[in-house]
């Protein structure tokens, strides 16, 4: 494996130049720290977080680390969820470093610059994609991480993460719709480049088939984030002969739905339960949920209880050296050795 020697005796250099330009000191050149970057990057060099902690080098800071390029509609998601977590830190007497980037090599070259210059003693990821290599790179590097999400491979690895039920979620907003009598369900999602879109569309589908209903391809649209896309997919639903419109729409997120809304009540389309009426559920009850006309009916995944489960489990695994962390929420179910499942509530309102 190699060390802070090998480093200094590639790029001729001292090891006390080689740690200080990675941990992020002023003194060294600009040219020198990102040639000494460079060559660690080559020889998958990192300082140990470990070593890190036995030298008594704690920051008692941590690092929020989403990738949300391609997610547009998660974005307000994540504003509100930035706020609960710089307060849940205080219970902790952490600081909050958010560290985000716009692609997957800049993700990962951001994560090695964070945790190898020793400026955070943890890291919380979110918008975990199916395959997500940010997990063994975390892993390799040896700092203490939790995931927000988890991956299509997580019972094969070990790492520690807080997800929410998306699937059961989504169940639930499908068993509701039927029970109202409701047969014709859309489904309007973002893309399915990450865990949670995936996980909430198996729950779409594992209802249907629940319920004995055929799966129409022209009822689900993907990789819907802009405004304009949205209206069109409502619009090319609504072209479909009347027998086979949707009598409900089944959206992935909050934001989606809202723009759902705005796009039947501009065709003249009225959304409720009534008869006539088109259902429309979310997902996340972001605080505007409630303040919409009408009212979001969606699936609450509590950010407090989110987050607080996220904190508390990331303190457990730098505490602990490995020790079994666990969280105090009870509505968690333990998949796995610090993997924790949070099961969503349903929110009734006007919408549906």
């Amino acid at each position: 494996m190699p060390n802070i020697f090998d480093v200094a005796k590639q790029a001729g250099v001292s090891i006390t130049t080689v740690s200080r330009a990675l941990n992020g000191y002023s003194d060294v050149n600009e040219k020198t720290r990102k040639r000494i970057l460079k060559i660690a990057e080559e020889l998958s060099y990192y300082p140990s977080a470990v070593a890190r902690s036995l030298q008594g080098k704690k920051t008692n800071t941590i690092a929020f680390a989403p990738w949300l390029r391609d997610h547009i509609e998660s974005r307000s998601f994540f504003k509100e969820i930035v706020g609960v977590l710089a307060l849940g830190c205080l219970k902790y007497d952490l600081s909050l470093l958010v560290s985000g980037a716009d692609s997957s090599q800049e993700t990962s070259e951001t994560l090695r610059e964070v945790a190898g210059s020793g400026r955070v003693d943890g890291i919380i990821l979110s918008d975990l994609k199916p395959e997500d290599e940010r997990v063994a790179l975390l892993t390799d590097i040896g700092i203490p991480f939790v995931a927000f999400g988890r991956t299509a491979n997580y019972q094969e690895l070990s790492y520690p993460f807080i997800d929410v039920d998306g699937a059961a979620g989504i169940c639930t907003m499908v068993e509701y719709v039927y029970n109202q009598g409701r047969r014709r369900l859309a489904y309007l999602s973002g893309p399915f480049n990450t865990s949670y879109s995936v996980y909430r569309f198996n729950g779409y589908r594992e209802s249907l088939s629940k319920f004995g209903i055929a799966e129409d391809p022209r009822l689900v649209v993907a990789d819907l984030q802009e405004q304009n896309q949205i209206k069109q997919a409502v619009n090319r639903l609504f072209s479909l002969p009347e027998h086979q419109q949707p009598e409900a729409i089944i959206a992935s997120n909050d934001m989606l739905a809202l723009n759902v809304i705005n796009s039947l009540t501009e065709m003249g389309r009225e959304v409720g339960s009534k008869p006539g009426q088109t259902a429309v559920t979310g997902f996340d009850d972001l605080p505007f949920a409630a303040f919409l006309r009408p009212a979001l009916t969606t699936a609450r995944q509590s950010i407090e209880d989110t987050c607080g489960a996220l904190l508390e489990l990331l303190v457990a695994v730098m505490r602990q050296d490995g020790a079994e962390a666990k969280i105090s929420q009870t509505n968690a179910l333990m998949l796995g050795p610090k993997q924790y499942l949070l099961r969503p509530e349903l929110v009734i309102r006007e919408s549906a």
